[in-house]
């Protein structure tokens, strides 16, 4: 009984990592043609918390304003705390999740998350070698603290599409390097 409870968490938990698990609400739209000025948003100007970092991407036009974050389950990666977004760029449906970590605080999941992305660029949820999550990488980020930690999906083949998660990913390194 416990193996099977264990099973389904780990179902539910790699579906919530992976966007699976829409809300079925009309998604927000980006498009790379109109993006703010960006050389005027500096992140020293936000908190340095998932909030401001939140706050900081919403201002550089990575995540739409009106966007609603879902919460995550970020325990199960170690994580303090974590929300997942939804929205279209240029008509390709984009899957962003943020993590926060305490860095200093790291309990052994988070440890071996940050571990594993900082030399692979992937984690696994439950570990490598885990039954629970069949084995699946998820490519990640890690910002330059190593406070914060990013899933950007998009299967958009685009040149600007793929410049814009480019883009994403280097402010959320940057974030209070």
């Amino acid at each position: 009984m416990k193996k099977i409870l264990i099973a389904i968490l780990g179902i539910f938990t790699a579906a919530s990592l992976t966007g699976c698990m829409g809300s079925g609400s009309k998604l927000e739209k980006l498009s790379t043609d109109d993006a703010p000025d960006q050389e005027n948003i500096k992140s020293s100007d936000y908190k340095d918390n998932l909030e401001g970092l939140e706050k900081y991407l919403t201002a550089l036009d990575y995540i739409p304003s009106k966007a609603e974050a879902t919460d995550m389950m970020s325990a199960v990666i170690g994580a303090k705390n974590g929300d997942r977004y939804n929205f279209l760029v240029n008509n390709s449906t984009v899957f962003v999740e943020l993590y926060e970590y305490e860095p200093d605080n790291l309990n052994d999941e988070g440890k071996r998350v940050i571990g594993e992305v900082k030399a692979n660029g992937e984690f696994y949820v439950f570990g490598k070698d885990s039954e629970l999550d069949g084995n699946i990488a998820y490519p990640a980020t890690l910002s330059k603290n190593e406070k914060y930690l990013v899933l950007y999906t998009d299967s958009s083949s685009d040149m600007k599409n793929i410049q814009r998660k480019a883009d994403f990913e280097k402010a959320v390194k940057d974030f209070y390097k």
